[in-house]
């Protein structure tokens, strides 16, 4: 009977520490990707990458880019640089981030050139759809805890043509995706 008692419990302990190994070997979604409270905080820096430029027949220009993020002296408020290097020529964009509610992820972004719109953080990606000149741009940020930040920016032009120019306010509306653009960056620099 107590040979029995003794089995029983190295086959509950021995269950138990199997179990523990298989969880900790798996990698868990929050160890890949930041939760809502760690933006933008813990990702603060300097990247660096590629950007790719495609449209629908192919890749029109791979462009080498920079990216940092820091913050300013005012509570609540980033600022994020990109910079676009074509040869001897560089593009800068500066984009002040402003939080709005960080526990419900609303934030508002102001670029150099006056511009500004909202975006919102859902699990780690910062999310952004405004409309200029006709054009809809729709932006995807996303830091991971790998170090790493996915830039997509992704423009539509509106269709204008007989049928669209017929639909009721209640129909479907659409547009074009004209171009894509995609960096892959890697932290340099804390």
């Amino acid at each position: 009977m107590r040979f029995k008692k003794l089995n029983m419990l190295l086959l509950l302990f021995l269950g138990i520490s199997m179990s523990t190994l298989a969880q900790s070997k798996k990698k868990r979604i929050d160890e890949e990707f930041p939760t809502p409270i760690a933006f933008p905080f813990e990702f603060f820096g300097d990247y660096a990458g590629n950007l790719r430029v495609s449209d629908n027949t192919g890749t029109l220009a791979n462009i080498p880019t920079e990216l940092s993020l820091t913050k300013t002296d005012i509570d609540g408020e980033f600022e994020y640089t990109i910079v676009f290097l074509n040869g001897k020529d560089k593009e800068q964009l500066t984009h002040r981030l402003f939080t709005i509610d960080q526990e419900k992820g609303f934030y508002a972004i102001k670029d150099n050139q006056g511009l500004e719109f909202t975006a919102i953080l859902i699990d780690g990606i910062l999310h952004s759809m405004f409309e200029v000149n006709d054009m809809l741009l729709f932006t995807t940020l996303q830091f991971t805890n790998d170090e790493k930040v996915r830039l997509t920016i992704t423009r539509a032009k509106k269709i204008l043509n007989s049928r669209t120019k017929k639909l009721k306010e209640d129909q479907a509306k659409s547009s074009n995706v004209v171009l894509v653009q995609k960096a892959l960056l890697s932290k340099v620099r804390n």
